[in-house]
């Protein structure tokens, strides 16, 4: 009857152990939902640093590089929708897009809209 009891006991304990309520299961799983793309990371950012930008008074009607890298592999560039003559200046553009140094870009008009993420 003891050794029953203790049996018991042992594999009501290894059921707790692997049904997630023991205490060896610390963090929730991480929904799919949860997980942000890099390129949804990199628009975040972008309009993050866009605020920033523009707090500081950072005149957007040139179409500036704001950041050339709002995470890594990613620039941020302002221009207009539909694109003017002034967005294809190269001081206009972000040297590490034009270099090849970075290979996505967030474009953003200035107004802070997303134009396209690449």
């Amino acid at each position: 009857m003891k050794s029953k009891i203790i049996f018991l006991l042992l594999i009501f304990n290894v059921m707790l152990l692997f049904s997630g309520t023991g205490c060896l299961r610390k963090e929730k799983p991480v929904q799919v939902s949860e997980v942000k793309s890099e390129k949804e990371q990199a628009i975040e950012k972008a309009r993050e640093i866009f605020r920033q930008k523009k707090a500081e008074g950072v005149d957007m009607s040139a179409g500036p590089c704001l950041s050339n890298e709002i995470i890594p592999g990613w620039v941020l560039d302002v221009a207009h929708s539909p694109r003017e003559p002034i967005d294809n200046q190269p001081e206009n553009q972000c040297s590490a897009y034009r270099e090849g140094k970075a290979k996505h870009f967030v474009e953003l008009d200035p107004e802070g809209n997303l134009i396209k993420a690449y």
